[in-house]
């Protein structure tokens, strides 16, 4: 990793960017969460966070001269939906005072059905959000006890009917295959559910074990993911929701439009403990944990892009295309060539043309891959970080 000089930076134009804000906090940590997350220890450490936050806020719209404006805003964590109301309303505040919402397009909050409370959703109604992405996991109340969740499938399910019948939120659901005891009829009944609870978009995430989670430590037999996945592929385009990313389903025009701007290298501002961005080719890092966080706003966030790399151009036109890879619309032949070069693009050809033929799929000037492709997807970044 290269340091930069701050004197070298210069804010992105005037063209929106998108912000990830992280609240590390929660009531209790999930057996599979290897996020940076943990419960808040008091009212004042709350405050501390956002004071850190509001301030770190006001740098970054100080350096850029104006208030900046933002195309997609994305609220993560952690728990979001934890914090309680007053907290939320501060929050809201400084995120008006410092950022321009004119362009917005889209703005998503994380909230898990344990601590999704009336009030809160009424509040984010009446504010700028548009969309609530509900960790619900399973809904199998054996599968969520084993994933250490907080609620059960009743809970849930009641959470996602009051934000599906909101006149101004969306709803989009997170599940998790591969959980030790699942079985494809239960996967197939937590797809069906969420579904029937009128979710707008679907998140299907694999477990994977960190040796340093809950679950982790002791090792459980994990099913094999290969079935939950292409029973995930097969049904959902049968019900209106294409997968238009690696792990991400919705119908036409409900995708993630945040998540979007990761796939297609955009300018990422990040705020709060552990949260990473990407600002004109650099990727960059906040100090890891709330404590590291803290200090670095009592010394009024010195060198915010010092943790984070920059990569050549070569490096970001291979990752450039392996970030495309992940959606359905793959590589813009023509828009690639022009921005990285017709020899680099070739290249790349080159590797994707090994490939079995029902990996790949090539029309309209794209180069994508299959649904059967994606199920292989890390096969082939391996073979694109090679060149």
């Amino acid at each position: 990793m290269a340091e930069m000089p701050q004197e070298a930076f210069v804010f992105p134009a005037e063209a929106p960017l998108s912000l990830y804000l992280h609240v590390p906090f929660c009531a209790a940590k999930c057996g599979y969460c290897s996020f940076y997350s943990r419960p808040p220890r008091g009212a004042a450490e709350l405050d501390s966070w956002l004071e850190a936050v509001e301030l770190e806020a006001r740098l970054w719209r100080e350096r850029a001269g104006r208030r900046i404006p933002l195309r997609t805003l994305y609220v993560g964590g952690g728990t979001p939906s934890l914090l309680p109301v007053p907290l939320w309303q501060r929050l809201l505040t400084v995120i008006e005072q410092n950022f321009d919402l004119t362009p917005l397009e889209e703005a998503s909050v994380e909230a898990n059905p344990s601590s999704l409370s009336e009030a809160l959703l009424s509040l984010w109604e009446g504010s700028f959000f548009t969309r609530v992405s509900l960790g619900v996991q399973s809904l199998n109340d054996a599968e969520l006890k084993t994933l250490g969740r907080l609620h059960d499938a009743g809970k849930a399910l009641r959470a996602m009917e009051r934000i599906a019948g909101s006149p101004r939120l969306t709803l989009s659901a997170d599940l998790i295959f591969g959980v030790p005891g699942q079985t494809l009829r239960s996967w197939a009944a937590s797809l069906k559910g969420v579904l029937a609870a009128g979710a707008r978009h679907l998140s299907a995430y694999q477990l994977t074990l960190e040796p340093e989670t809950p679950l982790g430590r002791t090792a459980p037999l994990l099913p094999d993911g290969y079935p939950f996945y292409r029973c995930a592929q097969w049904a959902l385009p049968h019900k209106g929701f294409l997968q238009y990313e690696i792990s991400s389903f919705s119908p036409p025009g409900a995708e993630c439009r945040h998540n979007l701007a990761y796939w297609r290298q955009e300018d990422v501002l990040a705020l709060g403990p552990a949260a990473w961005g990407y600002l004109q080719g650099r990727r960059y890092a906040n100090p890891p944990t709330l404590e590291a966080y803290l200090d670095a706003a009592r010394h009024g966030f010195p060198h915010p892009l010092a943790a984070g790399e920059s990569l050549g151009d070569r490096d970001r036109a291979i990752e450039a295309a392996i970030l495309a890879l992940r959606t359905r619309w793959g590589i813009r032949r023509r828009e690639f060539s022009a921005r990285w070069g017709a020899g680099l693009l070739r290249e790349i050809e080159g590797v994707m043309s090994q490939l079995p033929p029902r990996l790949v799929q090539s029309s309209g000037g794209n180069l994508a891959l299959t649904p059967a492709g994606m199920r292989v997807g890390n096969a082939v970044w391996t073979e694109l970080l090679m060149l």
